[in-house]
C-alpha cells in the first residue's frame, strides 16, 4: 500500500510539473508575444519581452513580474520585485534575483546564481540549477535534472536526477537513475524511488535515506488480459449490430417516405444514385477546402461537414432499411428493416468487407440525398409554371375529310 502511494505521489508530482510547463508556455507566450520586440513595462510595474537572444540591461530593476517567451533567452543581472516567468526552447538565467518565485519551462534550462524569495518551479528536458537559492522549495520535472543549490524542500521527477546541493528539510526523488553528489546535504528525510538504490558518498550529509525500489507490478495475468480484450471486442460487435438494427427500425418508423423513396428510386435508377454518390464523395473534400479559403463561406463549409458526418452515421442503417424493401417487398417494413439491419450490421463488423459495405452505404445515401435535392430544384415553382404551360392542350385541328 505504501509503495503504491509513493508511486502515485511521484507520478502526480511529475504530471503537475509538466502541466505547469504547458500552462506556463501558453500563458507566457500570450502575454509576451503580444508585446513589441523590445522590453516594455506596464503601468502595474510588470515587464514583458519577446525578442530572441534577449539580454536585460545591467542592474535592471523590475518592480513586479518579468515575463518572457520565445526561442532563446539569456537573462542576466536582473532583479524583480515579483516573479521571473520564462518559457521557450533554450533558457538561461544568471546572476538574477526574484522577489517572488522563478517559474521556467522549456527544453534546455540553465539557471546559475539565481535566488528566489519563494519557490523554483521548473520543467524541461534538460534542467541544470547551479548555485541557486530558494527560501521556499525547488520542484522540478524533466528528463535530466541537476541541482546544486540551496532550498528548504525539494521534489524531483525525471529519468535521471543528480543531487549535489543543500536541502534544509525533506526531499523526494522519483527517477530511473539517482546520483548523490559529494556536496549533497539533506537535513531531513530523503525519499528515493528508483530502480537502483543510490550510492551516498562519505562527504554527503543525509539525515535519513528512505529508499523504495521501483518494481513493475502485474496484477492481471496475461491470459486474463487477452480474454478480457476478446470479451470486450465481442461485446462491442454485438452492440454494433444491435445499434444498426435499432437505427434501421427507427428510420423505417420516423422517416418512412425517404426510406420508401430510396427503395423506389433504386429500383429504377440504381446506377444514377451510386454514380452521383461516388462523384460527390470525390468532390466533397475539394469543395470543403475551397469554402474554407474564404471567411464568408467558412460557415457553409462547417455546415456541409456536419451534414456529411451525420450522413455517414446513418448510412448503414438507412441502406439496411431501404434496400431490404427491394429484397423483401411483401414483408412489413419493420420486419424488412430488422432483417436488413441484422445482415448489414454483421457484414459491417467484418475486417475487410465491413469497410467496403460502410463505404458503399455512404455513397448510396449521399447519392440519394443529392438526387432528392436535384429533383426538388427541378420541381421549383418557376419550373412548375413552365411545366403547366407546356402541358396545356393545343386546339384540335379538324381531321381532313376523305
Amino acid at each position: 500500500m505504501e509503495k503504491t502511494s509513493l508511486r502515485i505521489r511521484g507520478i502526480a508530482h511529475a504530471m503537475a510539473a509538466f502541466a505547469f510547463a504547458m500552462l506556463l508556455a501558453f500563458s507566457t507566450a500570450g502575454a509576451a508575444w503580444a508585446a513589441p520586440s523590445d522590453e516594455v513595462s506596464s503601468s502595474a510595474g510588470n515587464a514583458f519581452a519577446s525578442s530572441e537572444d534577449y539580454t536585460s540591461l545591467p542592474e535592471t530593476k523590475i518592480d513586479r513580474d518579468f515575463y518572457w517567451a520565445g526561442k532563446d533567452l539569456h537573462l542576466a543581472s536582473t532583479e524583480t520585485g515579483g516573479d521571473i516567468v520564462v518559457a521557450g526552447m533554450n533558457l538561461g538565467v544568471s546572476d538574477s534575483k526574484a522577489g517572488g518565485s522563478v517559474r521556467a519551462a522549456g527544453m534546455n534550462l540553465t539557471l546559475a546564481n539565481v535566488s528566489a524569495r519563494n519557490n523554483f518551479t521548473v520543467a524541461g528536458q534538460n534542467v541544470d540549477l547551479v548555485d541557486c537559492a530558494a527560501e521556499g522549495g525547488v520542484y522540478c520535472a524533466g528528463s535530466t535534472i541537476s541541482f546544486a543549490g540551496n532550498a528548504s524542500a525539494g521534489v524531483f521527477a525525471a529519468g535521471k536526477v543528480v543531487l549535489d546541493g543543500t536541502i534544509n528539510g525533506d526531499a523526494s526523488i522519483y527517477a530511473d537513475v539517482v546520483e548523490i553528489g559529494p556536496n549533497a546535504v539533506v537535513t531531513g528525510k530523503l525519499h528515493v524511488e528508483s530502480s537502483a538504490e543510490p550510492v551516498v558518498p562519505e562527504s554527503a550529509q543525509i539525515g535519513t535515506l528512505e529508499y523504495e525500489k521501483e518494481v513493475e507490478e502485474t496484477n492481471v495475468d496475461a491470459s486474463e488480459a487477452v480474454e478480457a480484450f476478446a470479451f470486450m471486442g465481442v461485446l462491442f460487435k454485438v452492440v454494433g449490430v444491435a445499434g444498426t438494427v435499432l437505427f434501421a427500425l427507427a428510420l423505417a418508423w420516423l422517416f418512412r417516405r425517404p426510406v420508401e423513396g430510396a427503395a423506389a428510386m433504386t429500383r429504377s435508377r440504381a446506377g444514377r444514385i451510386f454514380a452521383t454518390g461516388a462523384i460527390a464523395l470525390v468532390a466533397a473534400p475539394l469543395l470543403l477546402v475551397l469554402l474554407l479559403c474564404f471567411v464568408v463561406t467558412s460557415p457553409i463549409a462547417l455546415a456541409l461537414l456536419l451534414a456529411l458526418v451525420a450522413l455517414a452515421v446513418v448510412a448503414v442503417p438507412f441502406a439496411a432499411a431501404s434496400l431490404s424493401r427491394l429484397v423483401l417487398p411483401k414483408m412489413n417494413r419493420f420486419g424488412a428493416a430488422a432483417i436488413g439491419g441484422v445482415v448489414l450490421g454483421i457484414v459491417a463488423i467484418l475486417p475487410f468487407l465491413g469497410a467496403l459495405v460502410s463505404l458503399a452505404s455512404f455513397i448510396y445515401a449521399l447519392g440519394y440525398a443529392i438526387q432528392v435535392l436535384w429533383n426538388a430544384r427541378r420541381s421549383s415553382p418557376d419550373d412548375a409554371g413552365l411545366s403547366e404551360s407546356s402541358d396545356c392542350p393545343l386546339p384540335e385541328t379538324p381531321a381532313p375529310r376523305p
